[in-house]
């Protein structure tokens, strides 16, 4: 795929011809990924970072940088994305549910739950420059980004994988929103359980330390 994109651009360079930009308009449309990773490659990085390590990183965080953290873990939005959404929360966010639709060429966004418990703490904003120092990798363990991926295998295996896929953009779209939105309607108590319990379990194991 990266090869075809990049036979494209140089044929854009040397016939002054817009096949790249066509060529990305199809693959939209028929909601091919740029970048393809497998499940396989997610599980085996949640393996290598385990979720109670990087919980234990973001609990020591600012305050305000602590909850954008777990905002970012439990969401699995992408670091711009969740700066956005966490920033106009009170706007978004509705019965615990933020309905994005966000289409950024190759990169979408759908619909995301909100925890109850991260919901009624988001009373401030965050920007980039302040995520840059606070949540750099020497001090989170590993990217921000990998939130995301850990996100997705725990949505994945302990939840429903379609439903996983759906919220992290990688199919589905606002036009099927009828179907994906009930199915994440249907799976919000067991979402809620799973989450709550991987983050009290958290806090249990570090008060028994």
């Amino acid at each position: 795929m990266r090869a075809m994109g990049n036979l494209c651009r140089y044929h854009d360079i040397k016939y002054d011809s817009d096949l790249h930009e066509q060529f990305t308009a199809w693959l939209k449309k028929k909601e091919i990924k740029w970048n393809v990773t497998t499940n396989g490659n997610n599980y085996h990085i949640a393996s290598q970072i385990p979720l109670d390590n990087v919980l234990s990183r973001i609990d020591s965080l600012p305050e305000k940088y602590k909850i954008f953290g777990l905002f970012v873990l439990t969401t699995g939005l992408r670091t711009e994305e969740s700066i956005v959404a966490y920033n106009n929360h009170s706007k978004i966010c509705h019965d615990g549910v933020m309905e994005l639709f966000w289409d950024r060429k190759t990169k979408k966004t759908n619909a995301v739950f909100c925890h109850p418990e991260i919901h009624d703490k988001i009373t401030s904003t965050v920007n980039k420059s302040g995520i840059k120092r606070h949540m750099k990798s020497s001090i989170l363990g590993c990217e921000l980004r990998y939130l995301r991926k850990l996100n997705y295998t725990i949505n994945a295996t302990k939840i429903d994988p379609l439903l996983a896929e759906f919220m992290q953009g990688r199919r589905g779209n606002v036009s099927q929103r009828h179907y994906f939105l009930p199915l994440m309607s249907n799976n919000r108590k067991k979402w809620i359980k799973i989450w709550t319990k991987e983050l009290s379990s958290h806090k249990k194991r570090r008060v028994c330390v």
